[in-house]
Parts: C-alpha cells; structure tokens; sequence
C-alpha cells in the first residue's frame, strides 16, 4: 500500500524562496496538510471461468403421470448446488392447458448471496421406444433469486400423450437434466 502521496514539483524553488511571496519568513515555512478518506462505494464482480468443468447428469423418472394434477412438480435435489427439474404437467405461463413445461431450478440458500453462476444446462424429455428424444439447451447468468429457468412450452400435451411417440410408457415420463457450472461472479466490495 502507498503511504506517500504528493506532487514532485508542488512550487518553483526561486518563487518559493522570494522574500515577497510571503512563503518564507525567518527562514521558516509552515504547512498544512487536509486528508480526505473516500470509502470506496462501488462493487467490484470477478468472472472465474472453470477449465474443467463439472456436468452434473440428473434422470427423473415420473411415475403414476397420469394421475398428476396441474401443480407444480420437483424432482429430488441433485449436483453440488442443489439443482431441482420442475414439471408443470399441464403447462405454466404460455404452456398452460396445452404443453408440458419444465425448468431448472436451483435452492437460493445453496448459493451464497454473493455469488452468481454462468451455467449450460439441457433438459430433455425420453422417447422410451423409438429414442427421438425431445430436448432443448440453454445457458444462463444466474442471481440466486431469479427462479427456475426453462419453457412453458417444452411439448404439446397432444404430443406427449400420443403413445406412438412413446414419452409416456406405463405411465411413466423420464426427464433428464444435464447441468453445466461454466464459472462464478463473486460480488466484492
């Protein structure tokens, strides 16, 4: 830390010295010196990318789907920052009453309150006989309070429900979370 501050060259030497001036009499000079502390209020943020980072794989099997009502659903946690996959089965939002919706969710108390994560993450949904899975992939900037992230249109409840296409199999629906922390914003200040 720097203890000196100052100007090299505050006043000429021969303006310093004239008599007439005023800044030296009896060859004395008195100074003065006023310190102002400013606190510094503005907060820094440190972007730590991760080299390797760590993709957390999390499958959901839905049993009794069928017998599901409208409410929200939430699978058991997973990965290091308490990860949770949220199923609407009859729609959230602009899926209501026509698709399935399903998001990520994480628990705000498993991040603390000065961090935020970058994360990919890549919900799909199973096609249990023909593998034509229904999938979409997303990155995110996360603040630990702005909810679950996903579409409220993930796939149409005709689609779903088609047995041909095989998402639901003895009413089961398999959903499938991969989770992806890319890196952390630490707040500082």
């Amino acid at each position: 830390m720097n203890t000196r501050f100052g100007i090299a060259k505050f006043i000429n030497l021969n303006t310093f010295c004239n008599p007439v001036n005023g800044y030296l009499i009896d060859d004395a000079c008195t100074f003065g010196v006023e310190v102002f502390v400013v606190k510094n209020t503005l907060n820094e943020r440190c972007l730590s990318m991760i080299n390797d980072p760590t993709t957390y794989f999390y499958s959901w099997k839905v049993t009794k789907f069928s017998t599901l009502g409208k409410e929200r659903y939430e699978s058991d946690s997973f990965g290091y920052y308490n990860w949770n996959i949220v199923l609407y089965p009859e729609g959230n939002g602009g899926g209501k009453g026509n698709s399935i919706s399903i998001y990520l969710d994480v628990s705000p108390s498993s991040i603390p309150d000065d961090t935020k994560l970058v994360v990919k993450f890549t919900m799909r949904v199973k096609d249990q006989k023909n593998g034509r899975h229904v999938e979409f992939e997303d990155n995110h900037f996360n603040a630990s309070n702005n909810g679950d992230w996903g579409w409220s249109r993930f796939l149409s409840l005709a689609e779903l429900k088609d047995p041909k296409n095989g998402f639901v199999v003895n009413d089961t629906l398999i959903i499938e979370a991969e989770v992806t922390l890319l890196g952390l914003v630490v707040v500082e200040s």
